[in-house]
């Protein structure tokens, strides 16, 4: 095995990310407007240039449309160190489980956070093109809006599993 493959370097990149996610969180207030009360999240399920335009307005009036980009820029490092954490987490569960089912589990995990990474990198990077070029585009928002359920979907059910995984994996090691 690799010698980045290891459980020191899982909980760095998974617990870097989950960091990174909750600074974006509790930092996300100067991109909530009329326009926009739930700030990213709207932009994300904008769907259409005229609602992507229409945000991005409401960031200009308030000065914010710097901060929308530096914003959606640290949702990139959050994906690639939450993916990438994820991947190492439920490779290292697959190839070292005792039990046959904590190794699929495992397995499961590393595909979940593989499509994790993909639609949420899709997603942001629609975004931040249309945040970048300040204007909205009917194909980046339809494409970002596109990806937006999956990424949700796969983020949960990555993060419930990983846990359920690193639990299940301390009690068959203290068995």
């Amino acid at each position: 095995m690799p010698k980045y493959m290891n459980w020191r370097n899982f909980w760095i990149f998974w617990l870097g990310g989950i960091a990174v996610f909750l600074f974006n969180v509790l930092t996300s207030g100067p991109l909530m407007t009329d326009v926009a009360p739930t700030g990213i999240l709207d932009h994300q399920s904008a769907a259409t240039a005229t609602r992507v335009d229409a945000i991005q307005q409401s960031w200009a009036a308030a000065g914010q449309m710097n901060y929308a980009a530096w914003s959606m820029a640290t949702d990139l490092v959050f994906i690639g160190l939450y993916t990438i954490g994820g991947i190492l987490g439920g490779r290292l569960l697959w190839q070292e489980a005792q039990s046959p089912s904590l190794k699929k589990l495992g397995l499961f995990l590393v595909v979940t956070y593989f499509l994790f990474g993909l639609f949420d990198y899709v997603e942001t990077l629609s975004q931040i093109t249309q945040v970048l070029q300040e204007k909205g585009s009917d194909t980046l928002a339809g494409i970002a809006a596109f990806a937006r359920p999956p990424k949700i979907a796969t983020w949960i059910i990555g993060t419930v599993g990983m846990v359920a995984a690193l639990i299940w994996r301390h009690r068959e090691r203290r068995a």
